[in-house]
């Protein structure tokens, strides 16, 4: 396949980046800091809507198998979803003066539900389209080294000039605003991009299509090896989340630093993961996928325990610089999975079962309920700390809970989703040899 279709296709997730990564940086700390929501309620905000996607993702995969278009099956979803989801994410930091507390909270609410459905209309077509693109195991993982690339290229615009923006702006409800008048935008256009870059990219004969919705859920479920991976990547995109909502927290609170401080840990943590992206993908060709992503969860847990023992007011350099090691693992562990995924759903089409969409659909539900996951956990951690929103010295037990949700949690769940994925392989090794003619 030509490269400039791969390239074309990955600029969509630069979009992907960033809209998923402001949201999980930024969102509870504007319910709590700009909207006065507590810091229990503002997590529940961030997580319930994703309790939505998990009936609307598959859902979409569903419909999308099933689309037919001159546009083809995925684009057409892709178009609307690129633009709405721009709005959206406008909206979502654009709260009424008059939406404080609960009031805040319901609004935050309401506008996150519309905008992860939005979301939804782009990212699972958009997220289906490598698994049938190609019938390379080879092909599909140089496909995905490139879509984590732009990926983590849309976490750095998302995590680090957010943050500037914010700063840039004053800070504040006017500072939120201005930070999504730009971002929104520029989603909306990365999308797009990915739309219009993919009207040549092949695509390979559909097999077999559950001919109800019910049938097709039941396909996807019973698919072991996918819940199992599944579950590793809640397990360690949960970790992720939970860095990087407790972020702001450490900057502010522990390290004294101001609000554009946010972004030198985030240019740390994605610089570590971009530079690390082509050698991920280059070990997991000499080792395999399992043991390359053994050797990601070691490192990111070993970074993350040193910043859990580091993190005070005067460590601030060798956080910065442990942040980057979490970053390189974090590389591998956001790029791996992906491309087991394609594995999977290629696997069942060899099979004569086109899961390709309900599958994708699924795993995008499980990508943001496991990053929304991460702001419940601090928001809970936060309350029972005794956090209190703009006290400039917080008591020892809110500083110990945020320390624990910026390395703590997230090293535990990082080193659990090990053995699920290394059995969800050998499972995975065992149906593709069974399925070999003899």
């Amino acid at each position: 396949m030509p490269r400039s279709i791969a390239i074309a296709y990955s600029t969509g997730s630069l979009g992907t980046g960033m809209y998923l990564t402001v949201p999980s940086v930024l969102l509870l700390f504007y319910l709590t800091e700009v909207l006065a929501v507590a810091p229990a309620l503002a997590g529940l905000a961030v997580f319930l809507p994703r309790l939505w996607d998990v009936i609307t993702d598959p859902a979409m995969g569903w419909i999308s198998d099933r689309t037919r278009s001159p546009l083809g099956r995925r684009r057409p979803w892709m178009l609307a979803g690129g633009v709405l989801t721009g709005v959206s994410l406008v909206l979502l930091f654009n709260a009424p003066a008059s939406a404080t507390g609960s009031a805040g909270f319901v609004w935050v609410l309401a506008v996150y539900i519309l905008s992860a459905t939005a979301y939804t209309l782009f990212a699972v077509p958009y997220l289906s389209m490598p698994a049938e693109m190609s019938e390379s195991a080879e092909v599909r993982s140089g496909i995905m080294a490139w879509r984590m690339t732009f990926a983590m290229a849309g976490v750095l615009v998302g995590s680090a000039l957010a943050p500037l923006l914010l700063e840039a702006f004053g800070g504040g409800r006017a500072g939120f605003s201005g930070m999504a008048w730009v971002l929104g935008p520029l989603c909306a256009l990365a999308m797009l991009a990915a739309f219009f870059g993919t009207a040549r990219a092949p695509v390979i004969a559909s097999a077999r299509l559950g001919a109800t919705p019910g049938g097709s859920f039941r396909d996807a479920l019973v698919n072991r090896p996918f819940r199992l991976l599944a579950f590793a990547y809640i397990l360690q995109l949960g970790g992720l989340g939970t860095f990087t909502a407790a972020t702001p927290y450490f900057v502010t609170y522990i390290a004294g630093r101001s609000e554009g401080a946010i972004a030198t840990l985030f240019v740390a943590l994605l610089g570590g993961t971009l530079m690390s992206m082509a050698g991920w993908h280059l070990l997991a060709r000499r080792i395999g996928k399992p043991r390359a992503y053994v050797v990601a969860a070691v490192l990111a847990a070993s970074g993350l325990a040193g910043i859990f023992l580091l993190a005070e007011p005067g460590a601030w350099t060798p956080v910065v610089w442990l942040t980057a090691l979490v970053g390189i693992g974090f590389g591998g562990l956001q790029l791996l999975p992906f491309a087991m995924l394609t594995d999977v759903i290629h696997a069942a089409r060899s099979n004569g079962c086109d899961l390709a969409g309900i599958l994708t659909g699924a795993w995008t539900a499980v990508e943001k309920g496991a990053l929304a996951l991460g702001p419940a956990i601090l928001g809970l951690l936060l309350s029972l700390g005794g956090f209190i929103s703009g006290l400039a010295v917080q008591q020892e037990s809110a500083a110990l809970a945020i320390r624990a949700g910026l390395a703590g949690f997230p090293a535990l769940l990082v080193l659990a989703s090990v053995p699920v994925l290394l059995h969800q392989h050998r499972l995975q090794l065992k149906a593709v040899l069974a399925a070999r003619p003899v």
